[in-house]
């Protein structure tokens, strides 16, 4: 596997978010734009979240938010230029608090969420968590949920009008995935850098290897500056 290098004018080291916020103020993170890129970012609640523009209009989002925030959630993705009633579909990285704590809210307004081989049995074990902790929380419909497998996602994706597939990648949990688009940008949920993965952490290790090998090359993290594979 190569080395990772950090995109131009960004530091590499990972998980320092809050430090990086105050760097930054009003954005916490720099992240491409529409005209540089094809995919979007945007923080909050010390979390960052991507949409992916389709050809076709609308927006795929990537990870869902935490629970009972979809206010927040929209009032962070406001600075992008997009709103909620833009999104057409959703896409979690893997089954975690703030990562699909949103999902039933989504299901409601009518966004269909995509669900992968490898993901609906980590949903019990997340909303069984969310239920200790947040009233109101919306339930996510598992039998609404659209079912696609990682073989077939990217000619899923093409009928949408995007230009990418979804890979499963466990390492930080089983049921974890990556995004990877045609423009190389790996959108990677938790799973731990390259530069912090211990020799004998094999899955991680394995995860990497095939988003290298399906063209991964800038690195978009949920919890880290964004970085390059070199």
């Amino acid at each position: 596997m190569r080395h990772c290098r950090p995109v131009p004018g960004l530091r590499a080291s990972c998980y320092d978010w809050k430090r990086q916020a105050r760097e930054a103020p009003g954005t916490g993170i720099p992240f491409p734009t529409e005209g540089s890129h094809p995919m979007i970012g945007f923080p909050y609640n010390n979390t960052n979240y991507y949409l992916i523009p389709s050809t076709n209009g609308g927006l795929l989002a990537f990870d869902a938010g935490w629970p009972c925030s979809l206010y927040d959630y929209a009032r962070a993705m406001k600075p992008t230029g997009h709103g909620l009633a833009e999104i057409g579909w959703a896409v979690v990285s893997h089954f975690h608090i703030d990562h699909a704590g949103l999902i039933g809210e989504f299901q409601r307004r009518g966004i269909p969420c995509l669900v992968f081989e490898n993901q609906p049995d980590a949903i019990d074990a997340m909303e069984e968590l969310i239920s200790r902790k947040y009233s109101g929380y919306a339930t996510i419909r598992k039998e609404e949920l659209v079912r696609v497998a990682t073989r077939d996602s990217r000619a899923f994706f093409a009928e949408l009008g995007i230009g990418a597939e979804v890979i499963p990648t466990p390492g930080h949990s089983e049921d974890s995935v990556s995004l990877i688009t045609d423009a190389g940008e790996a959108l990677v949920g938790d799973l731990p850098p390259p530069f912090q993965v211990m020799e004998d952490d094999l899955p991680c290790l394995a995860s990497w290897k095939l988003i290298e090998d399906r063209g991964g090359r800038s690195v978009f993290s949920s919890h880290a500056r964004p970085f390059d594979l070199a």
